[in-house]
């Protein structure tokens, strides 16, 4: 059961610590999508300027989402394991 706690501290401090990077990476792609506003404005640029931009940071961010979602799912996993469920 101790090794089971351990295992839990360990994926809850990997998990939190890749949601404090998603937030990290949500505010830098909001600064992107303002600063491609402000292009767009001042050069005339047509609006799929900003799909572009977010499109580059989906794929540019998508391995820290993934990362994420699996530490999530296996904290989901460990806490069910640790209440006795299946």
């Amino acid at each position: 059961m101790n090794d089971l706690d351990d295992q839990i501290a360990e994926t809850l401090q990997a998990y939190r610590k890749a949601r404090l990077r998603l937030f990290i990476n949500l505010g830098f792609v909001i600064a992107c999508c303002v600063g491609a506003s402000g292009l767009r404005g001042a050069f005339g640029l047509p609006p799929a300027f900003l799909s572009v931009v977010l499109i580059a940071a989906i794929l540019l961010f998508s391995p820290e989402i993934f990362r994420f979602m699996r530490l999530k799912n296996e904290m989901q996993r460990l806490e069910r394991l640790r209440d006795g469920g299946s």
